[in-house]
């Protein structure tokens, strides 16, 4: 039981993978009743998962955050447990949005993590003094325009109350921020430890606190 459990935790980037895969079958199947809202956070679920498998592929991104800026030995921690938290958030952040298309805010949310990969992947050229571009950047980009072109779909078809942007980034703050404790619980540090960690490596890279 242990085994497979090291199993799962290892590959849980193939298993977020085949979740994805199941709601793609379905919506294949249900395309013709799918509203607007739906089939545009299921591109942006494609583009998610792409961006994942792109990160995995060479140096994480996570991990030049984890070593460089958290001074985390990441290579010590069990296998896939450094993507756990990101698999549990992804999954159900994009499940939520799909299963409850009138609650636009909940769209909004994976809009602005789309949005917010592109940008942070941009920023951690510049942060760590890459020579090319960070690990995930190409999806990322392509992740951030397509999210982009989203809001101009649901601007031109979709009629809603300016309010769904507050709650939607209430939401995407709320939902990142239990991640992010979530993760750090997992690797055992602590929200602390990062905060201190995050404001040695400013003052060291930018000469400020």
């Amino acid at each position: 039981m242990k085994k497979l459990g090291l199993f799962l935790l290892k590959h849980n980037i193939h298993l977020m993978t085949l979740i994805f895969v199941g709601w793609a079958v379905w919506a294949a199947c249900h395309w013709a009743e799918l509203v607007l809202v739906q089939k545009l956070v299921l591109a942006l679920y494609a583009c998610l998962i792409l961006h994942e498998y792109e990160e995995s592929y060479k140096d994480r991104f996570l991990e030049l955050m984890l070593g460089r800026m958290m001074r985390v030995d990441y290579r010590s921690l069990t296998p896939g447990l450094t993507h756990l938290a990101q698999a549990v958030y992804i999954t159900t952040i994009f499940s939520l949005a799909i299963l409850f298309p009138e609650q636009l805010w909940l769209t909004f949310g994976v809009i602005i993590l789309c949005i917010f990969e592109g940008f942070i992947h941009n920023w951690g050229i510049f942060l760590f003094r890459l020579k090319g571009v960070s690990p995930g950047w190409w999806t990322a980009v392509v992740m951030a325009a397509v999210a982009i072109w989203s809001i101009v779909q649901i601007n031109q078809h979709v009629d809603y109350q300016g309010i769904q942007w507050l709650w939607g980034v209430l939401y995407f703050y709320a939902a990142f921020l239990a991640m992010e404790v979530f993760f750090q619980r997992l690797i055992g540090n602590t929200m602390s430890n990062v905060k201190t960690a995050a404001q040695a490596f400013l003052k060291e890279r930018f000469g400020r606190k």
